[in-house]
């Protein structure tokens, strides 16, 4: 305390020239537009808005792999859709490391690589969902065995449904929440009807030679139908 007052006896005048914010700079630079400026402005800004929803609207992924058979279609980017999937097997890996653990997993058994990569990150409702596990899908349901082997677990996933949000660019930890608080606001919208039924997932569609911003993926919940209650 003592320090601060100090600090304000012996603190020196200076005038300040008020502070400009970008939003207050650009307002006034409105403000003195003449009209036809004006409207010259607002229809270069609504092409440009058009230009970027017609780019996301045509953005397709890069195919670099098969996907399992029966696999739905990527859901488009920005859109939310419910989609239902075959049972499938995987191979799951976790600690580090995962993925060139499952690369030499299916190398040494001749399983193709596939797409997408499935990346487990826990509980839909947890604000700070992390990356719990990998997982590489094998070609088909019936292809090698199921158990451990060495640091990799091979198991059959059931059929499933789930909510799904296209999205495009890096696979940041603000993007995936983003996508998630998305999915849970439409299945909160819907809790008459559907339920969390499992983790969240990450669906990646690209290895890391794609460009960043022709990256795909997707942010997956999967639910089931709410039970009826017994009436009394």
């Amino acid at each position: 305390m003592r320090g601060c007052l100090e600090n304000r006896r012996t603190r020196r005048r200076q005038t300040f020239a008020p502070h400009r914010s970008p939003s207050m700079r650009f307002s006034q630079t409105i403000a003195t537009m003449g009209f036809p400026a004006l409207v010259g402005f607002l229809v270069l800004a609504w092409g440009m808005v058009s230009i970027q929803a017609v780019r996301a609207e045509s953005f397709q992924p890069i195919k670099e792999a098969e996907m399992p058979p029966g696999f739905p279609a990527p859901t488009p980017v920005g859109h939310i859709e419910l989609k239902h999937y075959p049972g499938y097997r995987k191979a799951t890996a976790s600690g580090g490391s995962e993925f060139w653990t499952l690369f030499r997993h299916i190398k040494k058994n001749g399983v193709a690589m596939t797409a997408p990569v499935e990346m487990e990150y826990g509980d839909p409702c947890a604000t700070s969902a992390r990356s719990r596990a990998m997982s590489f899908l094998y070609q088909r349901p019936d292809q090698g065995a199921v158990g451990k082997q060495g640091n990799v677990e091979v198991t059959d996933v059931p059929a499933m449904t789930v909510v799904s949000i296209g999205c495009r660019g890096s696979q940041t930890a603000k993007a995936i929440d983003t996508a998630r608080l998305a999915l849970m606001e439409f299945l909160n919208s819907q809790a008459d009807r559907y339920e969390v039924a499992g983790p969240l997932r990450v669906m990646a569609h690209n290895s890391p030679f794609v460009p960043r911003d022709k990256n795909y993926f997707e942010v997956q919940i999967p639910f089931r139908p709410v039970a009826p209650t017994a009436e009394k």
